[in-house]
């Protein structure tokens, strides 16, 4: 059976191999065996909340308004309307303050804000600071918060920033994609090359050090060259004001224009694999810290809190329409229909539309995700699972190397392929916990129990 998780040692094989859109085999057995929620119980399960001992605690506000819909992204929800912003900011309050009334995640710190969507950005400078100072005003917000505003430079103004400033936010996070003025334009953003430079450093200049100013960049656009990768975007990032940067190979979404575009174009894998090593390889020659195996820092204010705690078991208490949140074992989704998301709040419930029970084995999951998201594989704290049929065959196949005092780091391969290395492992340990067979016997009575219950 376990030959099934050994790697290639062929590099071209291995490629293949870690590239495939299959998941791991057993890598998802742990989802498969969470347990939903039925609907009539959701309010039930909400109320029966409590923040987890131990953990960090996460607030996640969502705003699913957009001034347009960019070729690549796969999340857009509703087009910024005045009104509709105005509607959707005071049900937002209703929520905030409502859940704040419970008193069950009043008393301890929240060390995490969150504002994610769509475009947090779209809500206008005094929304902005009605809903920022509402968090202050309910919740105990720690004094060392990172507290995070998700936007695009684009109508991104001076008085939308003085009012994240002086409301308390504490990093600003914008999707810019790539710094390339035509490549930018052809997926739908607005702002030039030189716009974006100017506005960063504006921005940075009336912030100062209150404020860490963070990137997304994207490698693997269409027609984008291993050159232009480098010189015209990561090389930018280093003469730019930011102070951290995210680097991810583009996700192609079904359905979209860019997919269709992506799919006559092709792409290779090594390519990619390629373009992370080699702006890794360069930032750190720079002096930026490696915070996880996509985001650097350049400096102390860029913390990359929210990235690394909402995938390693921080509770995340969910606001607004589409918002996803977990508490202890179980995990919850608000509804993504903005009338039924409203309709719920005006009636005084918590918007929920899913939970789910996770088994008792997912914290395996998380403390696996913990050490390979920080570049690293410890086994020996898993002392359940012999991992001994794969640590040299993954050794020799160049997806981590060991380490002096014990247990592997990964390689730049290994960075690049972080989260299907999640998957095999997972799958490994579970197949090895409950035996290929007793994993599949398990999954199916789940399943029929869940056919039954319904």
């Amino acid at each position: 059976m376990n030959e099934i998780f050994l790697l290639p040692e062929d590099r071209c094989e291995l490629l293949k191999r870690l590239s495939e859109k299959r998941s791991a085999p057993h890598g998802d057995m742990l989802s498969l065996l969470s347990r939903p929620t039925p609907p009539e119980k959701l309010q039930r399960a909400w109320g029966e909340t409590m923040p987890t001992d131990g953990q960090p605690l996460i607030l996640y506000v969502h705003v699913p308004f957009c001034v347009s819909r960019c070729a690549f992204c796969g999340f857009y929800s509703h087009r910024t309307d005045d009104a509709a912003l105005e509607a959707y900011t005071q049900r937002l309050l209703k929520e905030i303050e409502r859940e704040a009334a419970r008193g069950v995640f009043t008393k301890k710190p929240v060390d995490v804000v969150y504002f994610g969507g769509g475009t947090p950005t779209a809500l206008s400078a005094d929304q902005l600071r009605r809903v920022i100072g509402a968090i202050y005003q309910h919740f105990n917000v720690a004094p060392d918060v990172e507290f995070t505003i998700e936007g695009r430079i684009f109508a991104f103004d001076d008085g939308r920033v003085r009012a994240c400033l002086e409301s308390g936010a504490t990093r600003f996070s914008f999707g810019i994609q790539s710094f390339q003025t035509e490549l930018r334009r052809s997926l739908g953003r607005r702002n030039n090359r030189e716009e974006l430079l100017t506005r960063l450093g504006e921005i940075k200049g009336m912030c100062g050090d209150r404020i860490a100013l963070v990137a997304d960049l994207i490698y693997g656009l269409p027609s984008q060259t291993q050159e232009q990768w480098m010189e015209e975007n990561v090389k930018t990032v280093h003469d730019s004001a930011l102070d951290g940067v995210d680097l991810y190979s583009l996700k192609v979404f079904p359905g979209l224009p860019l997919a269709k575009r992506m799919e006559k174009e092709g792409w290779c894998e090594a390519e990619r694999a390629a373009r992370h090593a080699a702006a890794c390889d360069w930032l750190a020659s720079m002096g930026w810290r490696q915070l996880s195996c996509t985001h650097w820092g350049r400096n102390d204010l860029e913390r990359n809190r929210y990235n690394h705690w909402a995938k390693t078991g921080a509770d995340i208490v969910p606001f607004g329409c589409g918002a996803g949140g977990f508490i202890g074992d179980r995990s919850f989704m608000q509804t993504g229909d903005l009338e039924t998301w409203g309709r719920m709040v005006d009636a005084g419930e918590k918007p929920i539309a899913t939970a789910m029970a996770k088994p008792a084995d997912h914290r395996l999951r998380t403390k696996l995700t913990d050490q390979l998201e920080r570049g690293l594989f410890i086994p020996t704290d898993f002392p359940d699972t012999d991992f001994s049929p794969l640590l040299e065959n993954w050794e020799r196949a160049g997806v981590w190397a060991s380490l002096p005092a014990g247990g592997y780091r990964l390689t730049r391969l290994g960075e690049y392929y972080e989260t299907k290395l999640a998957s095999l492992l997972s799958g490994f340990i579970f197949a090895g916990r409950a035996g290929a067979f007793d994993a599949m016997k398990a999954v199916a009575g789940a399943l029929k129990r869940d056919v039954e219950e319904k």
